[in-house]
């Protein structure tokens, strides 16, 4: 429960010690109150060093991914270790001890806010902080977001607290059972971490995980105090209470806001950011960045992203991503040389990088060259990206417009078409890098749609400015880099994105990242200087040393099933699955019984929406369209011949599944849909053409062959044989005339009917006649028999 409401429960010898109160004392009481409420605001936003020291204090910081779980106790140890040590080495600054700053950084395996700690590993850890060994460092508690569970005991152990004003702090015994009542053992080290540090009065620290606690804020005449309920009385006996005030009512879990926490004096300093976790320490800013080179199990490896972003690249990095993550690697290095490709597919695998900070895994965009349009995008996801000196950063250069056509009847789209309207003082390379890229330039509404979509998810996901994210697509956007006039920190903002910021007049403008009417062009420079590349190497080599790595990582390759599905989803290999797959129909229905044409139709229809569904571009909805209409197929032929309605229905079911399974759309809405539209129908064309073939052969061939005849029962006497295939040489069915027979099949005037043994094709000569109505051969004309109802 969060702190409660700040009620004063005063006592009669309170009111009696206010009505003796003179004027002038009250007059003086409220001046003093009115200077300390002063002073408070003023540090609300950040506490600043104290004056005339230098405010560059060696630091390191060291990220603890909440719930701590299994053996993340001994490896975080030895990175605090390591840290230690780096930080005794620096020289001394004024006798002052270094800052090590424990950042306690929920993810989503805890819920998003840290819970789910094994309250052992927690103990571990605590004890470690508190320890002689971290002596000789000043050790603070680094809280950026609502954090609960045991981890807030780690965070106690240190020597002073930096929270969010907007995050909560508190509720560590959210991962106990609520059903029972805390264990002594684990009040008993809440209690001795608490009396230890003193971050935290220990009535509070024990609230926050025994939910039985009453904690009050007790004023007395020496001053103010945090007492359980079962602690006041004695207080009481021994001091005169002045006031009382319950903070964490009995029943609940005490919880602080970062605002609360620092008024009640539990949080030393309020940081929203790193900039101004930096300023209130008295440290470089680059030092309050996670230490890399303190991770001592790295496990690296490298993934290239190379040429147009096309669906299959994506797809193929997506699952080389996954593989590794799920193979244990935790640092990924992105190398990227790509003028970018598709906007959708851009999208989808800069989500795929940003959601990896999830799994605890560093990413770094390594950019050796280039990276364009999407592709600067997904770099920008990254954790953080690293480039060669020359190499470039490159947004969109146009953006398509529509506008009428003035030539009326030269375009297929009813008289407008797309103009590519560049800036008169576009860069060169970058119009050359834009032409380069796989797709055309965007259009308005398409810009307008991913701009939406950095904004509300993308920019929260990868901690950039929605402004420098869609600087990459729209060379409209002026973007510059603003420093907050109060806690020093920097962010990239449009004139829009500025005026949402809470107070706009706190931010001074500085150094232009791209002007309105220009693509994005960032050199590697000028990259590493506004803040957007975190480092400049000259090679691999170098990339390895600047994270501690013993060698350059090794590169993920797609393995044998990878390959296979990318095999059988190409357009080449899908024509081919889909002839075999039509030509065992083909083969079934002329063979029935024999069972090697369906089976052959099965494999190919299985392996095609498998390598399409493992591909990315085939879903549920192709293949219950594929199977619904094969359903409506069998049901026109087998149940309710008649009209067509199921047969045709069913055919347009199947002929869209299949063109819809090759492709990550279903109405195409940019120049490069439309293009992926036309190979995805190219690939079904190309497969009935391919089908009429070699049904044709199979017709023409496949009874003389000796496989088909041994297969096959043989025919009955000469004569009779002889007389079948001269009927069905000439198609003579004048022998029919004036027999009757049945209708099998309702006659509509098109159907079948069994005469004088055989099954033929009639037409009804009149009216409709239902199925099994008898009627009789009144004509023949060719191949037409025409029937009448007896």
């Amino acid at each position: 429960m969060r702190l409660a409401p700040l009620n004063t429960k005063s006592t009669p010898r309170t009111a009696r010690l206010a009505w003796g109160l003179t004027p002038s004392l009250l007059l003086a009481l409220l001046l003093w109150g009115g200077l300390a409420s002063g002073r408070a605001t003023a540090q609300d936003a950040a506490e600043p060093p104290v004056a005339g020291q230098p405010a560059t204090l060696p630091a390191r910081v060291v990220r603890v991914a909440l719930p701590i779980v299994g053996n993340d106790d001994r490896t975080l140890q030895g990175r605090l270790q390591r840290a230690v040590t780096q930080l005794t080495e620096s020289p001394s600054v004024d006798g002052r001890r270094p800052v090590l700053v424990v950042e306690l950084r929920p993810t989503e395996a805890g819920e998003g806010r840290g819970a789910g700690t094994a309250f052992e590993r927690a103990v571990s850890i605590a004890r470690f902080l508190v320890s002689d060994e971290l002596a000789a460092v000043r050790t603070v508690a680094y809280i950026p977001q609502s954090l609960e569970g045991h981890g807030v005991l780690v965070a106690l152990a240190c020597e002073e607290i930096a929270i969010d004003p907007t995050a909560e702090f508190g509720r560590a015994g959210a991962d106990e059972d609520p059903a029972k009542p805390i264990e002594p053992g684990v009040a008993a080290l809440y209690r001795q971490i608490s009396e230890q540090r003193r971050t935290a009065p220990v009535a509070l620290a024990l609230g926050m995980v025994d939910p039985r606690l009453e904690v009050l804020r007790v004023e007395t005449e020496g001053g103010v105090e945090f007492v359980t309920r079962a602690e006041l009385q004695t207080l009481s006996e021994e001091q005169t209470v002045v006031d009382e005030q319950v903070l964490v009512p009995a029943g609940s879990l005490g919880v602080l806001t970062g605002r609360e926490a620092r008024e009640l004096g539990v949080a030393r300093y309020l940081a929203p950011d790193r900039a101004t976790l930096a300023r209130v320490l008295g440290a470089a800013e680059a030092d309050v960045s996670e230490d890399l080179s303190l991770v001592a199990e790295w496990r690296p490896v490298m993934v290239d992203l190379a040429g147009p972003l096309t669906p299959a690249v994506v797809k193929r990095t997506q699952t080389l991503l996954g593989e590794e993550i799920a193979r244990g690697s935790n640092w990924i290095g992105l190398r990227i040389d790509s003028p970018g490709g598709d906007w959708r597919n851009s999208l989808q695998l800069a989500r795929t990088v940003a959601d990896l900070r999830e799994a605890e895994a560093r990413v770094v965009a390594y950019v050796p060259n280039e990276a364009g349009a999407g592709a600067a995008l997904v770099a920008l996801a990254c954790d953080q990206i690293v480039m060669h000196p020359g190499a470039r950063l490159t947004g969109v250069a146009r953006v398509a417009e529509e506008v009428p056509d003035p030539a009326g009847d030269e375009n297929a789209d009813g008289g407008r078409n797309l103009k590519r309207e560049a800036a008169d003082d576009e860069p060169a390379d970058a119009v050359a890098a834009n032409e380069a890229a796989a797709d055309p330039p965007l259009g308005r509404a398409e810009l307008e749609s991913i701009v939406t979509t950095l904004r509300e998810s993308l920019a929260e996901r990868t901690g950039r400015t929605w402004s420098l994210l869609s600087s990459v697509v729209d060379p409209a956007l002026e973007v510059r880099r603003y420093s907050h006039n109060i806690n020093g920190a920097q962010r990239d903002f449009c004139p829009e994105e500025l005026a949402e910021q809470p107070n706009p007049d706190d931010w001074r403008v500085g150094e232009v990242v791209t002007e309105a009417g220009e693509p994005l062009a960032l050199d590697a420079e000028r990259a590493e200087r506004l803040g957007v590349a975190w480092a400049v190497v000259d090679s691999v080599d170098g990339l390895a040393r600047l994270y501690g790595l013993e060698s350059a990582p090794r590169t993920a390759e797609p393995n044998w099933a990878l390959e296979l599905v990318e095999a059988l989803a190409s357009p080449g290999f899908a024509a081919l699955l889909l002839v075999a797959a039509i030509a065992g129909i083909y083969l079934e229905l002329n063979t029935p019984g024999l069972g090697i044409g369906g089976f052959i139709s099965a494999v190919a229809f299985m392996l095609f929406f498998w390598s399409k569904f493992l591909h990315g571009t085939a879903d549920w909805l192709e293949a219950l369209l594929f199977i619904v209409g094969l359903m409506f197929i069998l049901v026109e032929i087998f149940v309710l011949p008649g009209f067509g309605i199921f047969g045709l229905g069913g055919g347009a079911m199947v002929i869209a599944a299949l063109v819809l399974a090759s492709q990550t759309f279903i109405l195409p809405q940019t120049e490069s849909q439309l293009d992926q539209l036309r190979d995805s129908l190219s690939v079904v064309a190309g497969s009935a053409v391919g089908c009429l073939v070699v049904g044709l052969a199979l017709r023409k061939y496949l009874p003389h062959s000796p496989v088909f005849q041994r297969l096959t029962l043989a025919g009955g006497e000469e004569a009779d044989r002889i007389e079948q295939e001269r009927r069905e040489a000439i198609a003579d069915y004048t022998h029919l005339v004036g027999q009757r027979g049945e209708a099998t099949t309702s006659l509509l005037p098109s159907g079948k009917a069994e005469i004088d043994g055989e099954l033929v094709d009639v037409m009804a000569d009149g009216g409709a006649i239902d199925r099994g109505a008898r009627v009789e051969v009144v004509k023949v004309q060719g191949t037409r028999v025409l029937v009448r109802q007896v």
